[in-house]
């Protein structure tokens, strides 16, 4: 059965006169004239990429997507690909960036700013400087008006904050609520004194303070197949009438067959066409712009919702709290194939690494025996980054040297001790794979800051002699000469940004999507570095990381005088840490992200994803391991030349992708194939 716009006027306004409930379900055509849609999202995407990040091989990416996909799925395609180069959350600032485009440009510069939690509520409390359009503030007075006869909840598939809004300016109150992977949300939904918006997507800012998720949800669409997700959806659009708009039928996902489970569902279409849609009443020729206002004056002779003095108090919005005390050298390798199956000292292996692989190694004392490794670590999710320089720091204790892992989880949220457990056994499971490896000693900069730690270090005579509390660190780091910019360079505000490269334009890109937590990590892990320091000599000691870290302790050595050394690992190109690239969850992701790789031109540039991954990943994890190299049709792979000359031949390609995607997969996901 079909209908017109006004017989779908018609029957809500009925629906609510009779005093039966409506649950809404509303899309993207509910803000399209204001917020952009797919061609300017992506178009968005492209200028952030160009302006702010200056990632080529990301921008190569990005051109060939532009050339086979067309409307949702090239959004959803550019989702995946920021995810897969950068990580989870860089397309948020894309998303802040288009939602701020519903803002008045006289009230503020709209840049590309990662807008957090603090901020966002700021804007969004400055409610006149947002553009409604007509039918987004009929349906806010709809709301505010009437709460309950919508059962004080919208359910919407849109990251921007227009329908909160519009509720607030009509007088009402509006929770927003995000919809978690498990099909729960982040808070309780029932009765309270307002409206609760459901964003199924995911939120254009952070829900709460201590809330550091991707703000939209991964690119991979709903899974129709989820049946918990189904009925978790199905359960929060129960009511006795459901009325979509602005969201397409025809889709198969999760939210789709959650409202095909529904009893009288009235769906609302812009388009002409009348094909089924379950057993929704399809209405088409729909303008949600004229349908809101429409019923809003339908409803305008219902009684008023009674008077403040009647009213139950507001029900205050829940914030998650935060965990109780949480204050070319070309390889080739006759060297190395010339002490296989010996172990040389850790010296030996450190001039190996610096000259066969380019590490690169800063020691003002070469010679000296290796006593101690300090690896400090931002918490995250481990990444095949990690997992090399885990093997790394095993086959150094395999010679004999202490090392000691240390987490910066400073920033640290609701996951953050589910994460450091996984994270150790992660690192405990690579440090097994090499022979004679002792396990690290774990620690964190949060436990460390801890008030009660802090107070035994300050009651120590000895521990008085260095610097050990973050705050006496500062004291020494930030005086004298330091600029704030060479604070954030050290903090590593500028990922992927080498010292030269920096310019005025992109200080001013970069530094605004720059969480501010970090500024707490360096003058924390430099206290943590002299504790260590105690009862063990300086030139005896050497830090562990990547080459994006030289700049912090550069700055280390112009404060202290100590002579630690550093051990630095060649930057991937390009990848950030927390890319899917470097995350993937199967073989068959690792294999897909390699051809990938290898359509771009850069494919075999030195340091880019593909020749660091066989570089380090493949032929140094089997050198640390004491492990023969890698073969394929009778061939060696024993070195990038040979690795890419293999890749160049069509007939060994396919078979060489497999082997390298079966490495990593074994090292990264204990998956061999």
């Amino acid at each position: 059965m079909t209908g017109t716009e006004q017989s779908l006027v018609n029957r809500l306004v009925t629906t609510i006169r009779q005093g039966r409930d409506v649950t809404l379900v509303l899309g993207s055509g509910l803000t399209a004239r204001v917020v952009p849609g797919v061609e300017r999202m992506v178009d968005l995407a492209d200028e952030f990429v160009a302006q702010a990040l200056q990632n080529s091989d990301l921008q190569a990416a990005l051109a060939e997507l532009r050339a086979t996909r067309r409307d949702a799925a090239l959004y959803t395609a550019y989702r995946r690909a920021f995810t897969e180069w950068l990580s989870p959350v860089e397309f948020d600032i894309v998303v802040q960036r288009a939602t701020l485009e519903a803002y008045r440009p006289a009230r503020v510069a709209v840049g590309w700013e990662r807008v957090g939690y603090h901020r966002g509520v700021q804007l969004e409390e400055d409610r006149d400087a947002w553009s409604l359009p007509p039918g987004v503030v009929a349906l806010g007075e709809l709301l505010a008006g009437l709460p309950d006869r919508f059962q004080r909840r919208v359910v919407t598939t849109n990251f921007d904050p227009l329908i909160e809004i519009a509720v607030r300016r009509a007088g009402g109150t509006a929770r927003s609520l995000t919809l978690r992977r498990d099909g729960t949300f982040t808070g309780p939904l029932g009765p309270a004194d307002g409206i609760d918006v459901l964003h199924l997507h995911g939120y254009w800012r952070p829900t709460s303070e201590t809330d550091e998720r991707s703000l939209l949800h991964d690119p991979e669409p709903l899974r129709a197949d989820d049946t918990a997700l189904v009925a978790a959806l199905a359960e929060a659009l129960r009511g006795d009438t459901l009325c979509v708009a602005g969201y397409p039928p025809g889709r198969n996902d999760a939210l789709t067959r959650a409202v095909q489970e529904q009893s009288d569902v009235l769906w609302a279409r812009h388009d002409e066409d009348a094909s089924p849609v379950g057993a929704a009443l399809i209405y088409t020729g729909v303008d949600v712009d004229r349908l809101f206002p429409a019923v809003r004056r339908g409803l305008a002779t219902l009684p008023a919702p009674p008077g403040p003095e009647t009213q139950a108090p507001p029900r205050p919005v829940e914030q998650p709290v935060a965990p109780a005390g949480t204050a070319l050298h070309r390889v080739h390798l006759p060297t190395l194939e010339a002490v296989l199956g010996t172990r040389p000292s850790a010296v030996e292996l450190l001039r190996q690494l610096d000259y066969e692989f380019r590490w690169r190694r800063v020691d003002d004392t070469p010679d000296t025996p290796l006593d101690l490794v300090f690896w400090p670590v931002r918490l995250r999710q481990p990444t095949l980054i990690y997992a090399v320089q885990a093997t790394v720091a095993a086959a150094l204790s395999a010679r004999g040297v202490r090392v000691v892992l240390c987490f910066d989880d400073l920033a640290g949220d609701q996951h953050t001790r589910s994460w450091r457990v996984r994270f150790t056994d992660e690192v405990e499971r690579w440090f097994a794979l090499v022979e004679g490896a002792r396990p690290p000693e774990v620690d964190s900069l949060m436990s460390f800051c801890s008030p009660g730690r802090v107070a035994e270090r300050l009651q120590d005579p000895e521990l008085l002699r260095r610097p050990t509390h973050p705050w006496a660190v500062q004291l020494e780091y930030y005086r004298g000469d330091r600029m704030i910019l060479d604070v954030a360079r050290g903090a590593k505000a500028f990922p992927g940004v080498g010292d030269l490269d920096i310019d005025d334009a992109m200080v001013g890109a970069q530094i605004r999507t720059t969480r501010a937590e970090r500024l707490m990590s360096t003058p924390a892990i430099w206290a943590y570095l002299q504790y260590l320091l105690r009862d063990t000599r300086p030139e005896a000691v050497m830090t562990l990381g990547g080459e994006d870290e030289a700049v912090m302790w550069d700055q280390w050595h112009d404060t202290f005088p100590d002579s630690v050394g550093h051990l630095f690992h060649p930057v991937m190109a390009n990848v950030r840490q927390d890319a899917r690239m470097l995350g993937a969850r199967s073989f068959r992701e690792v294999e897909d992200h390699l051809r990938k790789a290898m359509r771009l031109a850069s494919w075999d540039r030195e340091d880019h994803y593909l020749h660091w991954i066989v570089q380090h990943a493949v032929v140094l994890h089997r050198y640390l391991r004491n492990r023969p190299p890698l073969s394929y049709d009778g061939r060696l792979l024993d070195s990038w030349e040979t690795i890419r000359a293999a890749l160049l031949d069509a007939r060994l390609r396919p078979g060489t992708l497999r082997v390298i995607a079966r490495e990593v997969a074994a090292l990264l996901m204990h998956e061999s194939v």
